[in-house]
């Protein structure tokens, strides 16, 4: 369920050496949505810049944040907003990447590094995804569960009128919901984890040819070297013995 800022905060916060609890500005976001506050990338930043660290907030900065910023109580609010981050679902490394900067204007972008830290602060388990079903459910319970299905309803309805066809309004059906849910989630998840795969298999590449390179750099350094050596450790030619004149 939503937890209150000063609870999110303290879950989230590192500590400096000088003991003060402090937050980047990626982290905020992630404090934010699960107090129900949803935050300008760009607007955080700009608190953090002109805050007493500048680059981060304090625990009174994001309180002051949360203070002055409207409270998402409404599930349906949430979900719209989660769905329209990820439309298909799930949440990758990758998909972060692209979309943490429509929270804002265009130009809200995170960097690699700060979108490595909010993705690794949600997916606390290392799966290398992020369901926003499951999200809402830690924030909202079945009232967050019950937003998701609204959400999908919605869009098959505005799908169906967009195509033409005469929309049939059928009597409620949770446990095709569900198993409909379930379906998307597993191919969302099968989609996600091959890309985590080959996010993997890519970093796993580019490390293997680093090394080979430094390797390959060390070798030629030495053979260098060996060289050098071995020019400094030979002897001088034999001087030629001057001509008698005879």
């Amino acid at each position: 369920m939503l937890c209150p800022p000063d609870v999110a905060f303290e879950k989230r916060h590192f500590k400096r050496r000088d003991g003060n609890k402090v937050v980047p500005p990626s982290i905020a976001l992630v404090a934010g949505l699960e107090s129900g506050f949803l935050f300008k990338l760009s607007a955080v930043e700009d608190v953090a810049r002109r805050g007493q660290f500048p680059g981060l907030l304090t625990e009174d900065e994001f309180l002051l944040m949360c203070e002055e910023s409207e409270h998402i109580r409404d599930a349906y609010a949430m979900a719209k907003h989660l769905v329209a981050l990820a439309p298909d679902g799930i949440f990758t490394r990758a998909t972060l990447q692209e979309t943490a900067g429509k929270v804002g204007s265009t130009q809200d972008t995170l960097s690699v590094e700060e979108v490595d830290a909010l993705f690794n602060a949600l997916d606390s388990d290392n799966r290398g995804y992020v369901s926003v079903d499951e999200f809402m459910d830690a924030l909202y319970g079945e009232e967050g569960r019950e937003a998701m299905r609204e959400i999908r309803r919605e869009y098959m309805r505005r799908k169906i009128e967009v195509e033409g066809e005469p929309i049939v309004e059928d009597e409620a059906n949770p446990e095709a919901d569900a198993e409909a849910e379930a379906e998307a989630e597993a191919r969302a998840r099968a989609e996600a984890e091959a890309e985590a795969r080959a996010e993997a298999e890519a970093r796993a590449r580019a490390e293997a040819e680093a090394r080979a390179r430094a390797e390959a750099e060390a070798r030629a350094r030495a053979e260098a070297e060996a060289r050098a050596r071995a020019e400094a450790q030979r002897p001088p030619p034999p001087k030629q013995k001057a001509g008698c004149g005879c």
